[in-house]
């Protein structure tokens, strides 16, 4: 698969993270698999409980093709009733934890779950957005199974076919709420045997996962944990001093992050040489100063992928293919392409959109979650449109030159700006708002900049601010504010859309407000 001349097919057996799990117990039932600082959770363990959980949620009436949402952070058991809404041959619908108010509403409301298994410590957010259904993950007692319960759940699990739905992901709109991306079955389990590939995962090898387990990239590097008999280590919350601590203790050979994180670890304490077995790290988007600091400073080679819940891995680096300022280099698991605004190749070097398309089923997503027009207007001409635009060297290096859509990335977490506005615009005192991004040069993603049309005088910055606080995520929270008449926007005409890139970027004038941390 590194040659990309040469395409070295994939598994073409691939049915689900499920039976990945069962082909590793099968080889052995006592490999370490997940590692925390409190448990250590072997293959066979993870298949246990699953099935407990399984069979508990089949006795509360949860049946294959119903949407169990799932609010909790990092932990064990996420894994387990993970893994137990796939036994089941339910969907998972993976809930960002940091959601609160419309946004959080918006994803239960429109997953339309039977049942939202709840982390204790979320039940209040959940309870003010969702009207019921709701059950605290403490409340379900996983008691052991029987030996022929064991035997019903897997002969049934074994006739779940691998573009099955398996997990709805929601990421975010460009003109409307975010929307619920569905990943099949095979999925995960497709997608693993490339970043196995890339990063040349042994057995002997342990990962380092600092991110959350609801997004797409948990689900994928434990899915490639399993296959290649290797383990993953993890703590519940990223933590810039632990970090280090965390691979050292864990005896980590492989760790991963965002732009943001690695911006803050290359400014923290670093790692004495021969302290630790790291040998690589991954992530996206990579600022310079992380491999000036990893690579030149430690001699750890930084890797760096394009991806989207769509399709996490359309190019990605290995040790020997790697390339600073690229997004990654094309593999033979995905076709790439850069195309005009007629959808027609550009040549190497042009910038224009990136398209992608798989070469073998199940390694992208099947649509968005009853939204048909939004997956065919997407898989247009037969190709994904990302929204995003680049360019391809001759080399095969993909290269990420800036967003085509209405939305934001921060601290790794993709924002809906019409979400984001919508939520903002119902503050006391507000007429209007727009927003954009500003770029932050150290950590390769976007900050918030929020423009004010206040309704009359009754507009108070620190009462809005305290709005955002309880009604956005952290991640979704602004951190300029610039009160205007809305003299400046310039909106086009027939739609009323505001020129957002005629907007001013400045963020150090005096009429720009800082948002206190």
């Amino acid at each position: 698969m590194n040659d990309v001349s040469r395409p070295r097919p994939l598994t073409v057996d691939r049915v689900s993270p499920v039976d990945d799990l069962l082909r590793a117990v099968a080889r052995d039932p006592g490999r370490p698999l997940l590692r925390s600082h409190h448990e250590v959770l072997s293959v066979g363990e993870l298949a246990d409980r699953a099935r407990r959980v399984a069979a508990q949620l089949g006795h509360r009436g949860v049946s294959a093709g119903d949407r169990v949402a799932l609010v909790s952070g990092n932990s064990i058991d996420r894994v387990v009733w993970m893994f137990g809404v796939w036994w089941l041959g339910a969907v998972e619908v993976s809930v960002n934890v940091e959601l609160r108010g419309p946004m959080l509403s918006h994803v239960l409301t429109d997953s339309d779950p039977s049942l939202i298994a709840c982390q204790d410590d979320l039940l209040e957010p959940v309870r003010d957005a969702a009207a019921g259904g709701i059950l605290p993950m403490s409340e379900l007692t996983a008691e052991p199974i029987h030996q022929a319960m064991q035997e019903e759940l897997d002969v049934a699990q074994r006739g779940f076919g691998p573009g099955e739905l398996a997990t709805i992901l929601y990421t975010s709109g460009t003109t409307g709420p975010a929307k619920g991306v569905m990943l099949p079955r095979a999925y995960f389990s497709n997608l693993a045997e490339v970043w196995i590939d890339r990063l040349d995962l042994r057995a002997e090898d342990i990962g380092y996962f600092p991110l959350p387990f609801f997004h797409v990239d948990g689900h994928v590097q434990l899915t490639a944990c399993i296959q290649s008999g290797s383990s993953m280590a993890f703590r519940d919350r990223f933590s810039v001093s632990e970090y280090f601590t965390d691979v050292r203790r864990f005896g980590a050979t492989w760790a991963s992050g965002v732009g943001a994180m690695l911006s803050m670890l290359a400014q923290a304490e670093l790692p004495e040489p021969g302290s630790h077995r790291l040998t690589r790290l991954v992530g996206a988007p990579v600022p310079q100063v992380a491999y000036e600091t990893f690579e030149d400073r430690l001699g750890i080679p930084v890797l760096t992928l394009f991806g989207q819940t769509e399709c996490d891995g359309i190019a990605m680096d290995s040790v020997e293919q790697r390339r600073r300022g690229a997004a990654g280099r094309i593999h033979d698991a995905i076709d790439v392409q850069v195309v005009d605004e007629n959808d027609r190749p550009l040549p190497v070097g042009e910038t224009g959109e990136i398209l992608y398309r798989p070469r073998r089923p199940h390694l992208s997503a099947l649509g968005y979650w009853r939204r048909p027009e939004a997956t065919v207007e997407a898989w247009r001409n037969l190709w994904f449109h990302t929204g995003d635009s680049g360019h391809l060297n001759g080399d095969g290096f993909l290269y990420f030159d800036g967003r085509r859509t209405d939305s934001l990335r921060r601290r790794g977490e993709n924002i809906s700006v019409w979400e984001l506005e919508h939520s903002l615009k119902t503050a006391g005192g507000v007429q209007d708002c727009v927003v954009i991004g500003v770029r932050d040069e150290h950590g390769g993603e976007d900050e918030i900049k929020v423009f004010i049309v206040p309704d009359g005088e009754s507009l108070v910055l620190e009462e809005f601010i305290e709005h955002c606080r309880k009604v956005l995520p952290r991640f979704a929270m602004p951190r300029y504010l610039t009160v205007t008449d809305g003299s400046e926007f310039v909106r086009s005409a027939g739609t009323g859309v505001v020129q957002k890139h005629l907007l001013s970027r400045d963020i150090t004038s005096p009429e720009v407000m800082e948002v206190p941390r």
